[in-house]
């Protein structure tokens, strides 16, 4: 499945599972809120030809096998058959948990043609990459896949694909602009296992109601798309990702669904003022619970 700005929901779901996803939301927020400035302190760094050999060794050699299998794995009709036997399950449905949606052609691509869609240049049905921004380009995909397939690569090569990136020293910041986004992701970066709890029971609270939960977030996509803060939407996605994982929660917590549940309350907030009060209820339901249940007194 390709990534994209509006299913950015989906790459935080693989990103949260993965051991170093929250580096990769950081470069892709760094991304998102860069301009020619910052593009062209990127592409003093380039490595120029060296680059090349890094990727031909993370894409075809085993580095990325493991992903590759747990895809493979994840839409076999052996392990929607054995979900339920309790003998044979355990060991697959882990492996299940860690089933990327996505991979990491998908992931270079949204960096490429979504998050720099600006940096095109197009006449007629023939488009381009602006050379100096294709070279910030290429120094932001490094850095997101070094982290994407760190669990694969050995460390000179993850370090020696991050560098240049570091070296440019930009950051992103974990504020998104909006104050209510930044009230809730900092409520969950701070999390203690009291919290994560409370997030545990209030997912399984609502988890009748799973069924009106896609719906809901396809109506506060859609409105985002069409209100033009796709990218706004995508950088406090992102966010969540890091205050996720800042807050402890783990690979079993976004499987059966907090991060779901956390991705629809940012998606609903970012999208308040143009939902129906249904589906910002719904999307936003398992945080009020959380709220109420750990608020003093």
């Amino acid at each position: 499945m390709p990534y994209s700005l509006v299913n950015v929901p989906a790459l935080g779901y693989d990103l949260v599972r993965l051991p170093h996803g929250e580096q990769v939301a950081r470069v892709l927020r760094v991304a998102l809120s860069s301009g020619p400035d910052e593009l062209a302190r990127l592409a003093d760094h380039h490595r120029g030809a060296s680059r090349a050999p890094r990727w031909d060794q993370v894409l075809g050699g085993r580095q990325h096998e493991g992903l590759r299998a747990a895809l493979r794995l994840a839409d076999t009709p052996l392990a929607r058959a054995v979900a339920g036997d309790s003998g044979s399950s355990g060991v697959l449905l882990r492996r299940l948990e860690r089933a990327a949606i996505g991979d990491l052609p998908a992931l270079e691509r949204v960096l490429r043609h979504d998050i720099l869609e600006w940096t095109w240049l197009r006449s007629g049905d023939l488009a381009v990459q602006d050379p100096d921004h294709a070279l910030a380009c290429d120094v932001l995909a490094d850095a997101a896949a070094s982290a994407y397939c760190a669990e694969h690569l050995d460390d000179e090569t993850r370090r020696a694909m991050a560098a240049p990136f570091l070296a440019a020293r930009l950051a992103s910041d974990g504020s998104t602009g909006l104050g209510d986004v930044d009230d809730l992701l900092a409520a969950v970066a701070t999390s203690n296992e009291p919290a994560r709890a409370a997030w545990r029971r209030a997912v399984d609270a609502v988890r009748p109601g799973t069924v009106t939960w896609a719906p809901a977030m396809h109506q506060a996509t859609w409105a985002v798309h069409l209100a033009d803060r796709l990218r706004l939407a995508a950088s406090a996605q992102l966010a969540a990702v890091v205050a996720f994982r800042e807050g402890g929660f783990e690979v079993r917590d976004a499987a059966y669904g907090v991060w779901n549940a956390l991705s629809g309350a940012v998606q609903a907030t970012v999208a308040a003022d143009l939902l129906p009060d249904a589906d910002r209820a719904r999307l936003t339901a398992v945080w009020v619970r959380v709220r109420g249940e750990l608020a003093p007194g």
